[in-house]
């Protein structure tokens, strides 16, 4: 049976306000909202919170206990109970403080890494939803143009004005047009149901915009990938220095023995320290084999965590101006279509004109005029990448 996940009370009425509001208002939902649901539905609360640490203590103590049985007739028996306390040294005293610092640092740096991560998902669906909106409106607009001009030319085909050639293109564009807006319905809706998995609203927010302005460089020491890969680094630094010999720990024994015998019978108890040298600096070479190897790890993921952001951000700014070169030529395309529209409209009702040709030049101007509305989607959610890329949380 699968279990689901539990939900503390406070994300549970915080989930559920986010699905009452967005069913009722959905388009007053933000991105925000759609953050928080994603991060709501997808915390898993598990119980991994550690007991507390002894202060003191390195190890669990222990208990030795012996007994030897003399073999011979006037021999002496002897039993023997130690009770061992593994102390920690003053270098093992301050590694834990500095592990519990850097704990607590690891664990905000997660939380920033985990929210920017989801920012990441939240960002492209919420934006691919709207790429296949403004695809499908187009999809809408080529198909009422095309019903338009379908009712036109079956009217005049059937008064003889208009071959009947001429009015079957018009009938096969427009079902064509009917095909690709039943694919666009389709997009769409997978789309949506794409948010709707990840945040738990129904919808994306009709403002998808953010409040920042886009930036304009990568600032890599604060990015929140590096910032927790560093956090992991100092972790495990500080877990191989307490293995290293000069954090060795003391040990404090209690030591009780009794011997047992014809010629005497006594009982002893006394106090027993073992004291590592901390001062020779004495190391192993497991050790700084092991510091050495995990250093030369940390640089490599470094460098690969530099050159694969510095590889999105560097795409994201060529796209950012192939789009806005794009959307000045099309403004300028669209404004020239108008013009040939109105043109082309005046002279429909003569002969001046084909009616392919008519078909072809209205075809062009609608689809342009859609391009340029696709092409602003695009450039939002260009700069919806370019802040993932220099680390940005919504």
């Amino acid at each position: 049976m699968i279990r689901e996940p539990r939900i503390s009370l406070p994300r549970q009425l915080l989930l559920l306000l986010l699905l009452v509001v967005s069913g009722q208002h959905a388009l007053a939902s933000t991105l925000q909202d759609a953050l928080a649901g994603a991060l709501a539905r997808s915390q898993v609360e598990t119980d991994i919170t550690p007991g507390s640490a002894s202060r003191w203590l390195s190890d669990t103590p222990s208990l030795t206990a012996s007994y030897i049985d003399s073999q011979e007739s006037r021999g002496t028996d002897e039993a023997e109970l130690i009770f061992n306390l593994p102390i920690k040294s003053r270098g093992r005293r301050r590694l834990d403080k500095q592990l519990s610092s850097v704990a607590t640092q690891f664990e905000t740096d997660s939380n920033a890494y985990r929210r920017w991560v989801y920012s990441g998902y939240v960002r492209e669906r919420a934006w691919a939803t709207r790429l296949a909106q403004a695809r499908l409106e187009a999809a809408r607009d080529r198909l009422k143009m095309l019903g338009a001009l379908a009712e036109r030319s079956s009217l005049l085909a059937a008064s003889g004005a208009l071959p009947v050639y001429a009015g079957l293109i018009v009938e096969r564009e427009r079902l064509a047009a009917e095909l690709e807006l039943d694919a666009r319905q389709a997009d769409f809706e997978r789309s949506r149901a794409d948010f709707s998995a990840l945040t738990g609203l129904p919808d994306i927010p009709r403002d998808l915009s953010e409040p920042t302005p886009a930036p304009t460089s990568l600032d890599y020491a604060s990015h929140p990938a590096l910032r927790r890969l560093e956090r992991a680094r100092e972790q495990e630094a500080a877990l191989l220095a307490l293995s290293a010999p000069d954090t060795a720990s003391w040990n404090l024994a209690f030591v009780a023995r009794d011997f047992d015998g014809p010629a005497f019978d006594e009982e002893q108890y006394g106090l027993q320290i073992e004291m590592p040298l901390n001062f020779l600096g004495t190391q192993t070479t497991a050790n700084r084999s092991q510091r050495r190897s995990a250093q030369r790890e940390y640089l490599l993921a470094r460098d690969e965590l530099w050159l694969e952001l510095k590889k999105q951000w560097d795409m994201a700014r060529v796209e950012a101006n192939r789009l806005n070169h794009r959307e000045g030529l099309l403004s300028r395309a669209v404004a020239v279509g108008e013009r040939i529209e109105a043109h082309l409209l005046a002279l429909r009702a003569s002969t001046e004109i084909d009616g392919e040709i008519l078909l072809q030049r209205l075809l062009d101007v609608t689809d342009t005029r859609s391009e340029l509305a696709i092409n602003a989607v695009l450039v939002g959610r260009n700069r919806a990448r370019l802040r993932q890329a220099a680390g940005w949380t919504i």
